[in-house]
């Protein structure tokens, strides 16, 4: 299992989210992410290509069409840092 935790940032990050739904879905997501981990197959999860965050590859989930969810995962630590949502780095 892996534990999810939110950069303190998040929600400055995030601002730009202003649908409530929005974070409806990725609270969902994220409890998929923490229980099936990164291949569970409605996440979409995938590595973002040549990006890291605080020296960790830097990875994206679909949230919709629209948002994604920016997070760094750490195999040694078992976790998932969520950095933002956003429609773009």
């Amino acid at each position: 299992m892996l534990e999810v935790i939110f950069d303190p940032d998040y929600e400055k990050n995030s601002g730009e989210v202003k649908d409530k739904k929005v974070f409806k879905v990725v609270e969902r997501k994220f409890n998929y992410l923490a229980e099936y981990g990164l291949k569970y197959p409605s996440l979409n999860a995938k590595k973002v290509i040549n990006k890291s965050c605080k020296g960790e590859d830097l990875w994206e989930f679909y949230i919709t069409k629209k948002w994604r969810c920016f997070f760094t995962f750490s195999h040694k630590k078992k976790t998932i840092v969520v950095i933002k949502i956003g429609n773009h780095l």
